[in-house]
């Protein structure tokens, strides 16, 4: 199929060895310079295969059988050698439509297995935040309590954004800038397996004006064991941007904004501080609207009593995070009781998590007789892990 296919384009044929088995050993920062010369559209697409294959761990004759183009040609676009015999540039139109379909059927037919992404009011605040700070190749900031909703937001721009469009990266925790450099370069396709100089050279090349770099748990950097360390990173992340001009969100807690703002470095970080042209504050608590959203989600109206209480308590103590994965649980409890959801449900799924969290007393089963519940905490446990199985 390849020669057959490099005769008919005119391209020369395969050189022993082009053709791999294994794994695509193209780095991200050779596929970004290799096609920075592309039609806009073609380069995106061509791009957004890469990145796919190296996320599914392909090796090229399987992203061969996957996209239905050779492994010649994949290769070949990849790395800026699609050309004909006199050495010019092959048009990659069909290619490119080749690819462009495949894109859109591996989007329809891979099975989602994370939790539903519901479009609340932090999802429109966000995604506007991150659209301004790619096309205005700036740096933004989001700030918010934890589990407000950040994090899912910014997996989901990435998500949407196509495949190494828009790189995420999860600060290491109480790590230093070569434990950040590393994360990202892996984010970017690139082998963390060499230097921090060469790391630092291939992700700036790696990022471009096409791209947005999304940094999440930036108040991580503050818990290194050296203070300077934090300096360093936050530093390294303004460098790469002015650099590469590629977009860049910065998000973390409110600790991250008092210590970027009135913390200890303030001053040194007043530069950084200066380029945030755009910066997004989080509420702390969760809005009626978003929880009516979400809710509305699983066809739930209005929560009364018990559930209501639950909600509210829910909301204010733990956020946005253990609100939707409750309510995802009771829709699976009612789906496998073959029962219409309701906030029964949801009551349900809170007991037992609030069962699981109990703290054992020496004196329980006196106290659970005065209360008429069941006295053996051993059978207790027994029906919670019972309700549990119920879930799975």
């Amino acid at each position: 199929m390849a020669s057959d296919e490099s005769a008919e384009l005119g391209l020369p044929e395969r050189q022993e060895g082009e053709g791999r088995k294994h794994g695509i050993n193209i780095s991200g920062d050779t596929v970004t310079q290799a096609t920075a010369g592309y039609p806009e559209v073609q380069r995106a697409i061509v791009r957004r295969v890469y990145a796919l294959a190296m996320e599914q761990g392909w090796s090229y004759e399987a992203a061969a059988a996957q996209t239905k183009v050779s492994s010649t040609t994949l290769y070949r676009v990849w790395t800026g050698t699609y050309r004909g015999e006199s050495g010019e540039q092959v048009k990659l139109d069909g290619v490119c439509e080749r690819l462009e379909r495949f894109l859109g059927l591996w989007e329809a037919r891979v099975p989602e297995a994370r939790l539903p992404f519901i479009e609340t009011s932090v999802w429109k605040r966000t995604a506007k935040l991150c659209q301004e700070a790619l096309e205005m190749q700036a740096i933004a900031m989001l700030y918010g309590e934890p589990q407000i909703g950040k994090t899912a937001c910014l997996r989901e721009v990435s998500r949407r954004a196509g495949h190494g469009q828009a790189p995420y990266v999860l600060t290491p925790a109480g790590g230093g800038q070569q434990s950040l450099m590393r994360t990202i370069a892996e984010q970017c396709h690139i082998s963390p397996q060499t230097s921090f100089e060469e790391l630092r050279r291939r992700v700036g090349n790696y990022l471009d004006d096409s791209k947005l770099l999304l940094i999440d748990e930036v108040h991580e950097c503050f818990t290194s064991m050296h203070k300077g360390s934090m300096l360093k990173c936050l530093g390294m992340l303004r460098q790469l941007q002015e650099s590469s001009g590629c977009g860049l969100v910065l998000c973390g807690t409110n600790v991250w904004r008092h210590e970027l703002e009135r913390g200890e470095f303030a001053q040194a970080l007043r530069q950084l501080c200066r380029r945030g042209i755009w910066t997004l504050q989080l509420e702390g608590v969760a809005t009626q609207a978003d929880l009516r959203l979400i809710a509305a989600h699983y066809r739930l109206g209005e929560p009364a009593g018990e559930a209501a209480d639950l909600v509210r308590h829910i909301a204010h103590t733990a956020g946005l995070g253990k609100y939707c994965k409750f309510l995802h649980r009771a829709a699976a409890l009612a789906a496998k009781r073959q029962q219409r959801m309701s906030w029964e449900h949801f009551v349900k799924v809170v007991a037992i998590a609030e069962s699981l969290a109990a703290m054992p007393k020496s004196d329980w089963p006196a106290q659970a007789n005065s209360r008429g519940a069941n006295p053996n905490p051993c059978l207790r446990g027994r029906q919670a892990n019972s309700e549990l199985r119920t879930l799975k």
